[in-house]
């Protein structure tokens, strides 16, 4: 493993003198498949978006662009659901693939997916340990050993620590890829402001000024805005009969803001604890604020009412892009923000019992 890392951060040399201006020019030639279309996409805002669209001649195809820094794209092809996933540059790639096995396609002439091609060979020992024993999972299951489910969990666990150990490892070795940026965006998921600006310290200049560099920066900068201790930022939004509701009026009061969505499964499955907490609270100067991150209104309303959310709801039907839940540097939901009498932020992402004892000690 070591080998690798010191093989692949040798790349890294190569970098600063790699050609940041011109174009790419993507060739590729899909076996199996000699006409229809092919995309290049890319995720925008947590979506998979098409940037540009070719049609294959006799297997073949070429896109031709620019972008302005390394970036992670995919090729999908027209009525197949398997998509091929590299990083660009501005140079001459070459793209071979099965149209039945499109995620192994060999890719050619970007650095930057190099160091992704090999990420993914260091991962591959731990794909098979996953299989294995997931094996043995369901088979514990189905016998009902509870012994062997523990040991399972508490091995799944080990290995995902050292899954995590080996791709710091990798950053590291790399650091001044786009793609150690892309894997730290990753890896800060859950992390304290503290952790992530160490995380992003790791990186060489050329990765800390990419797209996924920024975006790691600008989450630090957000998250220590909406840090315990510091006054809850207000915002404005619209209820479901479409009049504008600030967080603000709700001053003079501990305020949970609860980040959810229809579509949100654990959301849904953590509705019921929510709703007995504000039966239980709401009395004593507590209030509920439900910011929803969905983009159907109906399907908003009709959870609000099957779920029996009788509190403040407000969102902008704007999905990730809901102006709250960046203004909170919310990624992930449920999440929770609470708030004292003096809209000071004293907790975040408390659930159930936890939530309750803390919004106890704050009205003591």
């Amino acid at each position: 493993m070591k080998k690798l890392l010191i093989a692949v951060s040798a790349i890294g040399l190569f970098f600063s003198s790699c050609n940041t201006g011109g174009n790419y020019t993507l060739k590729g030639n899909i076996s199996g498949e000699v006409e229809g279309k092919v995309y290049l996409s890319k995720v925008q805002d947590n979506e998979l978006v098409k940037i540009d669209s070719a049609v294959l001649t006799e297997g073949a195809f070429e896109f031709v662009g620019s972008v302005e820094s390394p970036d992670r794209y995919f090729i999908e092809l027209e009525g197949n659901r398997s998509v091929i996933q590299f990083f660009i540059e501005n140079s001459e790639i070459s793209i071979e693939a099965d149209a039945q096995k499109l995620q192994d396609a060999k890719i050619t002439g970007s650095a930057n997916n190099d160091v992704w091609i090999a990420y993914n060979e260091s991962q591959k020992v731990f794909q098979e340990k996953n299989k294995a024993l997931y094996q043995e999972y369901q088979v514990a299951v189905k016998n009902n050993n509870k012994v062997a489910i523990d040991s399972i969990r508490n091995v799944a666990m080990k290995m995902e620590d050292e899954k995590k150990g080996v791709t710091t490892d990798f950053i590291a070795a790399n650091s001044n890829s786009v793609v150690a940026a892309f894997l730290s965006v990753r890896m800060i998921s859950g992390m304290e402001v503290a952790e992530m600006e160490e995380a992003f310290n790791v990186l060489g200049e050329d990765a800390k000024s990419s797209t996924y560099g920024v975006m790691i920066k600008e989450k630090i900068d957000v998250l220590k805005k909406v840090a315990i201790g510091q006054a809850a930022p207000d915002f404005t939004l619209n209820t479901p009969e479409g009049k504008p509701f600030s967080l603000s009026s709700l001053k003079g009061k501990v305020v949970v803001i609860d980040f959810w969505a229809s579509w949100c499964g654990p959301c849904r499955g953590e509705n019921p604890h929510m709703v007995q907490l504000y039966k239980d609270i709401h009395e004593k100067g507590v209030e509920f604020l439900g910011v929803s991150l969905d983009k159907d209104k109906d399907k908003w309303l009709k959870a609000i009412e099957a779920d029996g959310l009788v509190w403040n709801h407000v969102s902008d039907l704007k999905y990730w892009n809901s102006a709250a839940a960046k203004l909170y540097g919310v990624s992930s939901i449920p999440a929770t923000v609470l708030i004292d009498q003096n809209g000071v932020i004293v907790a975040k992402n408390l659930r159930s019992a936890e939530l309750r004892t803390k919004i106890g000690e704050l009205l003591k």
